[in-house]
């Protein structure tokens, strides 16, 4: 036995009288027989795990796993998703024998045997209750959700130009909570200011300080950055590294918005979604989702991507993989919001709370108190398709700071993009002087590495993926006493060496 035989992680929300445990955590024990892990209801706390025979490890982090010997076999089924959405589904990861703890789970290994049970998602019985009477009701049990997360020592509030942030910084003004001060960062160019625009107005009216936090200079740097700190499980995150880094050792508390987008803002839900999950169409939902990404990304993928491992991770198996999951979410009230929750805001948005900022020592969800995630889960699809659920609660709920406006995602960014230009040279100068790429094709990817250097145009979008492939082949080589990557083992059963 290797690491600390008793570990926790996270944090517990205990509801007075009523013997609940809220919260959002993880722990493991090992008595020397028998190892028990153990997680909360939503899974959020990010926990990875390896076994074969005869052993098991345990750990938050995949590079740590790896590190002990965990098998570097790539999953190629996982990752044809991945590429696609830019997040994993259920417990997939990028790797075949690596897998992140289900929710709400108890894994135990004793003897040499593995036993995982895990709580099933049990539909909500839907509200038979007015939009009106629902939005009281979420005003009322949010209030509660942040009574029941008091702050501990020095805390800060994260705030954007949006709803979540708002919405908990007026809950805890309205309850004498003042916080040590707020923050926001700055967005990479294209995108515009309108975050730090609009939360200097909200922060200013709380009269409490507001800091803003600018982007470091090398893009390329915060992507790898974010690829470790997020297990290679995200394709977001890494402009909140800044913000991360900048709290560290200044606060004991902070306030997540996790999850209030998708449970009351109708984020990604549509009359045609509803229509599609309501008649059951997992493959049409399926072929919506990846349409709805990036312009001509099929196209890319198949040229970036080396030939067997594009065949292995294709569309029809990322639409295969992604019907599967969306059947699992059709009995639910609002099963847009269910699909979205259970995956992406678990699996990927989830890790910039609990993974890029692990260091901070309680990190509060109110949007998934036990109270407010049943009450939002139950409620009608319908509810939210006009998207202003959320809008309406928060100008009921704090009518003296109505007039307080949003962001605009609408309004032109700034037009300077050396940044990216900046990153693909970083990009170019590390691939170049490198062994030849083995998980994306050289006759594409490296005419256009080249062209970085030379010119000022700015570079792809695809160039993120490149890092992500990058690292991810590193990690894969560095476990590998030849030169040939793990992924080529099980693709070769599928494909034969062609």
């Amino acid at each position: 036995m290797t690491g600390a035989p008793v570990q926790s992680f996270g944090h517990r929300v205990e509801y007075r009288g009523s013997g609940v445990t809220d919260g959002v955590f993880a722990e493991w024990c090992w008595d020397g027989q028998r190892l028990t892990v153990k997680n909360d209801r939503y899974g959020f706390y990010p926990l990875f795990y390896y076994q074969c025979p005869g052993e098991i490890c345990v750990s938050p982090s995949i590079t740590a796993l790896v590190e002990q010997g965990a098998t570097t076999e790539l999953d190629a089924a996982s990752l044809s998703v991945f590429f696609r959405l830019g997040f994993f589904l259920g417990e997939d990861t990028p790797f075949l024998r690596i897998r992140a703890l289900p929710p709400d789970a108890r894994l135990e290994w004793a003897n040499g045997e593995l036993t995982i049970a895990a709580a099933s998602r049990i539909a909500p019985v839907p509200l038979a209750l007015s939009r009106d009477a629902a939005i009281d009701g979420y005003v009322e049990l949010f209030r509660q959700a942040i009574r029941r997360r008091p702050p501990g020592g020095e805390f800060a509030i994260p705030l954007s130009g949006g709803r979540d942030s708002r919405h908990i910084a007026f809950e805890l003004h309205a309850q004498g909570q003042r916080p040590a001060f707020c923050v926001t960062t700055r967005r990479f160019p294209p995108y515009n200011d309108q975050d730090v625009r609009v939360a200097t107005l909200v922060a200013g009216r709380l009269g409490v300080k507001h800091v803003v936090v600018d982007q470091p200079a090398s893009r390329l740097h915060l992507e790898e950055e974010k690829n470790r700190r997020t297990h290679f499980c995200s394709d977001e995150h890494a402009w909140y590294l800044t913000v991360s880094d900048y709290l560290r050792n200044r606060v004991d508390t902070l306030y997540d918005g996790i999850a209030g987008d998708v449970l009351s803002a109708g984020l990604f839900l549509t009359p045609e979604l509803v229509r599609l999950f309501g008649e059951g169409r997992g493959n049409e939902i399926a072929n919506g989702l990846i349409g709805s990404r990036v312009a001509n990304s099929e196209d890319t993928l198949y040229k970036l991507l080396e030939p067997r491992l594009f065949r292995a991770a294709g569309k029809d198996i990322a639409i295969e993989r992604l019907a599967r999951e969306v059947a699992r979410h059709l009995d639910a009230p609002n099963p847009t919001a269910s699909f979205f929750f259970w995956n992406r805001t678990r699996r990927e948005v989830a890790l910039a709370p609990y993974a890029i900022f692990s260091h901070v020592q309680t990190m509060y969800a109110p949007f998934v108190d036990r109270d407010v995630f049943e009450f939002l889960t139950a409620l009608p699809s319908g509810f939210f398709l006009d998207h202003t659920f959320h809008d309406e609660a928060i100008r009921r709920g704090y009518p003296e700071f109505a007039d307080i406006p949003y962001e605009d995602k609408n309004v032109p960014g700034p037009g300077d993009r050396s940044h990216m230009t900046k990153f693909g040279r970083e990009l170019a100068w590390q691939v170049l002087g490198k062994r030849r790429p083995r998980l994306m094709r050289t006759a594409f990817l490296l005419p256009r590495l080249t062209l970085c250097l030379l010119s000022e145009r700015h570079p792809p979008w695809y160039l993120i993926l490149a890092t992500y492939l990058n690292q991810l082949e590193v990690m894969v080589r560095s476990t590998k006493s030849d030169d040939s990557p793990d992924w080529t083992k099980p693709l070769r059963a599928r494909f034969g060496n062609a």
